[in-house]
Parts: C-alpha cells; structure tokens; sequence
C-alpha cells in the first residue's frame, strides 16, 4: 500500500510540475460516507472535504487532474438507550486524500463544460478516535434520592490506529460528473469505492469504505 501511495504522489508531484499549463481549482464539499461489513449493517457517516486540484489537458477534450485534499468524517450511534443505562458513541476520523482523476468534457455552451472523470484516489489517515460514554441513569435516579451529588457516567477515548489491525492507507476507485460554469465555478458530484479491506490480519472482518461527494469549487 505505501508503494502504490508513493507512485501516485510522485505522479502527482511530476504533473504538478507542469502547473504552468493547468487549471487550479480550489473546493470544499460534503461527504456521505458508508462502512459496510460482510455480516453486520452498514454504518453512515457524513462529513466534508476540502483542497485543490490541478486540471492538467492532454488533448481531444482529455486531461487529468492531480489533487491534494483534506477529510474529516463523524457520526453518533446510541448503542443502548433505556431507563437503567445509556450507552452513545462518537466517531471522527481525518485523512490526507491524493486522487489522480483522468476526465473528458464537452462545450455545452461557450461559458459552460460537461465533464465525466474517474480514477484512482490514495488515502492516508492521520487520525481516527471512537469516543464511548456510558451513563447509568438507575443509578444516578437513586443517588439523588439518598441526597447525593454526581452521575454515575463513564467515558473512554479510543485511538484507532493504535489498533494494529485498523488499516491506515486506503486505496479508492471512483469517478463521477461535472460542470464549469463561467471559467470561474465547478460543481462536481462523485462516488469512491474503498478496494482496501480496512481492517488487517488473516481473521479479520471484510469491511470497506464507499463515499459520497458533492462539491463546489473556484477555478482560477
């Protein structure tokens, strides 16, 4: 996994080179994002994005477009919730994106391109936490009547990575469509598969990542 991460950013640094005869966009977007299991339900997750992208052409209306972008992802799930305990968790996790989108388009008019694009995306994570709180409203309910203060609450903050079978590096296949309107806006609507099993290990469960995107950037 860091060999194909290397290959695609020193592909990445070797077309920025040639930035002189590229677009630069600058974007943000939001992030629907699913984990799925082999034998258990999925889990949603939403989020944004956001970075820049160098729109390089090659020719007949192709080109490719090299990128650098920021994601965080998090979501809340209430594990049990009842009269005698309370158990929630929250989920964050952040990321270094890298993607290598080869795109086609079309003049739909002269101030407006329709444009298909897909290709490969490198993700590394730079940190992931599930947070657990467990609160016993029983017993806080029988604290207060004998005219004591306090809840009987716990939290736990877990770091992920430190989960040696918690996989780090994440490859995505993916693509999607777009329009630049008035050689200054660019709205985009993708999806990404994650090919990489996220979890290590002979035993471990198949689960995978799937994304969402829908985003707006300004071309320069």
């Amino acid at each position: 996994m860091k060999k194909v991460l290397s290959t695609l950013l020193a592909a990445s640094m070797m077309l920025l080179g040639t930035q002189a005869f590229a677009q630069v966009s600058v974007g943000a977007g939001y992030l629907n994002s699913t984990k799925s299991y082999e034998n258990v339900d999925p889990v949603n997750n939403n989020g944004v994005y956001a970075g820049l992208s160098f729109n390089i052409p090659i020719a007949g209306g192709f080109a490719v477009a090299p990128g650098v972008y920021y994601s965080m992802i998090a979501g809340k799930k209430d594990i049990v919730s009842g009269k005698i305990a309370n158990v929630d968790t929250k989920f964050a996790e952040h990321a270094l994106n890298i993607p290598v989108y080869f795109n086609w388009g079309m003049n739909l008019a002269p101030d407006m391109r329709f444009f298909v694009f897909a290709g490969p995306t490198c993700q590394y994570g730079l940190a992931s936490k599930t947070t657990v709180e467990v609160g016993s409203s029983a017993l806080s309910d029988l604290l207060s009547s004998l005219g004591l203060s306090g809840k009987a609450e716990g939290k736990q903050e877990i770091d992920n990575y430190k989960n040696d079978n918690y996989n780090r590096f994440n490859v995505y296949v993916g693509g999607g469509v777009g329009m630049d309107i008035a050689n200054a806006f660019q709205v985009t609507v993708g999806y990404d598969y994650g090919v990489t099993n996220l979890y290590k290990g002979d035993n471990a469960p198949k689960s995978h990542r799937s994304n969402v995107k829908l985003g707006v950037a300004y071309l320069f």
